[in-house]
């Protein structure tokens, strides 16, 4: 069964394919599905892309014009990159398919293919990875580890005190929605701390300060009256 229009709303997607007739229709597609799409054509540049932290899936072509696509996958996996990469390629033959498998991709898929299947077969890849990384929270460049109470951007571990960690926990697991004083009060220091909404403001300006050091760190705005929200960075 057809995916509802806008299924994909909030999730981005990294589609990397050199061929512009199978680039513009599975850009399309996924784009009408709500989905936001980043096309790359060189594995050059999708090498970074990959590593960068700012996708929930990757729709990656095996023979790129610079670059082996299941290099490319096997060097993301290497790194302990787990993002749900799903292998496009015109070799059908069952020994090809097993090497897409043996390089690390979650699944595999030959041309011609039609859009439905490919979009069934993202969307279960992003599901299961979304169990699976329930301890990890994903916002542009900015990585949550929840288990290992560390955050970085884009590779680059921000130097977060406790309080900081529980803070940005706090902000990025409701990313989108407005936070309020009281939440983080009861949140971060707990309903019984004796602290007023003061020290609320004081650590949203620690955190800022260390978010704002990069490009690809989502936004942490000031809501006048009423709270604070992490959300996708504003393009200038």
């Amino acid at each position: 069964m057809r995916v509802a229009q806008a299924a994909g709303a909030g999730l981005r997607i990294l589609l990397v394919e050199d061929d512009p007739g199978i680039g513009r229709f599975v850009h399309r597609g996924l784009t009408a599905e709500g989905y936001a799409v980043e096309w790359q054509t060189l594995g050059r540049r999708a090498q970074s892309r990959l590593a960068s932290g700012q996708f929930h899936a990757a729709i990656l072509d095996l023979g790129l014009p610079d670059a082996d696509g299941a290099d490319l996958c096997r060097e993301a996996r290497a790194k302990g990159n787990d993002l749900p990469i799903c292998m496009l390629t015109a070799r059908a033959e069952l020994e090809d398919r097993l090497d897409g498998f043996r390089c690390g991709a979650d699944d595999y898929l030959t041309k011609p293919f039609s859009f439905d299947e490919l979009l069934a077969r993202l969307n279960v890849m992003i599901r299961r990875s979304a169990v699976q990384s329930q301890d990890r929270i994903v916002l542009d460049g900015l990585v949550v580890d929840v288990r290992g109470r560390a955050a970085r951007v884009e590779e680059v571990s921000l130097p977060l005190s406790r309080r900081e960690f529980d803070l940005l926990h706090c902000l990025a697991r409701q990313a989108g929605q407005v936070v309020t004083r009281g939440q983080i009060l009861d949140e971060v220091w707990g309903q019984d701390a004796e602290v007023t909404e003061n020290a609320v403001d004081v650590y949203v300006g620690y955190l800022r300060k260390h978010l704002i050091r990069h490009d690809g760190a989502p936004d942490l705005s000031t809501v006048r009256g009423v709270g604070f929200l992490l959300r996708h960075r504003t393009k200038a």
